[in-house]
């Protein structure tokens, strides 16, 4: 099962979140809330709320075109987007799941002939980079190097482990028995150490996780509130048309 994986920034997103309903949501309820009272103020904003998410999430779901212009699909929150992911890797023959890697770079593995293999090309080789690069901090962490990616910010007495510094070589591609594209290399590091074959699979991801969850999501608590608004506004009629209205605590 693939999982999402959270961007170095959900943090302060989520914390920006939150401060947004807090303020921009929360102070409408305030003020709603001063007249309206705690519990219908709430009904209403609520419905509101999840109404509007409904549109929104619909446009990202499924977009919207009008005389051929319009919204694409998914430019809402993404989820996983289509990558190479590396399943094996070694010095010597590799093994994994997929049996076709211990024929590299014999058949049925074959050059990037067509535009679309080629396009390919960069992208299994930043894959490749960037799996090395990974490994590589980790072994020198273990032996206490500090390390720094060329993104961070530089700090002194820190290694620079630059993705580039590894060289990817001969890919070829392959197509396993259950349909999956498979993406071969060879790597090596430029300051030097053995040769390493990697294997990736590419991985379809999924990019309209978050568009639909929010669409039900958004479905459901609209479902769940309009019915408890529309109670509690005929209990507010019937109250506005003769009825004894509940005990005054002062304001809400």
């Amino acid at each position: 099962m693939e999982f999402l994986a959270l961007s170095p920034n959900f943090g302060k997103g989520l914390a920006v979140t939150i401060a947004g309903v807090i303020l921009f949501v929360g102070s409408v309820y305030v003020i709603m809330a001063a007249f309206m009272g705690r519990v219908m103020a709430y009904l209403v904003i609520a419905v509101s709320l999840f109404g509007w998410m409904i549109i929104l999430a619909t446009l990202w779901t499924f977009g919207a075109s009008l005389f051929g212009v319009g919204t694409p699909k998914y430019q809402g929150p993404r989820g996983t987007e289509p990558h190479w992911a590396v399943v094996a890797a070694g010095t010597g023959n590799v093994s994994s799941k997929y049996p076709q890697t211990m024929a590299y770079p014999a058949d049925p593995w074959r050059e990037p002939t067509t535009t679309v293999a080629q396009a390919s090309v960069a992208t299994v080789k930043t894959a490749f980079q960037n799996y090395l690069t990974e490994q590589a901090k980790a072994q020198l962490e273990e032996e206490r190097t500090k390390v720094c990616l060329p993104t961070e910010k530089p700090e002194p007495n820190c290694f620079v482990l630059d993705p580039a510094t590894f060289i990817v070589t001969d890919v070829k591609f392959a197509t396993a028995k259950d349909g999956t594209h498979l993406a071969a290399g060879h790597s090596f590091y430029t300051l030097g150490g053995p040769q390493v074959t990697l294997f990736a699979a590419h991985a379809k991801g999924n990019v309209p996780i978050y568009s639909v969850a929010f669409l039900l999501a958004s479905i459901i608590g609209f479902g769940v509130h309009l019915p408890l608004l529309d109670r509690a506004e005929r209990r507010r009629k019937a109250i506005l048309t003769g009825g004894t209205a509940p005990p005054w605590y002062g304001p809400a």
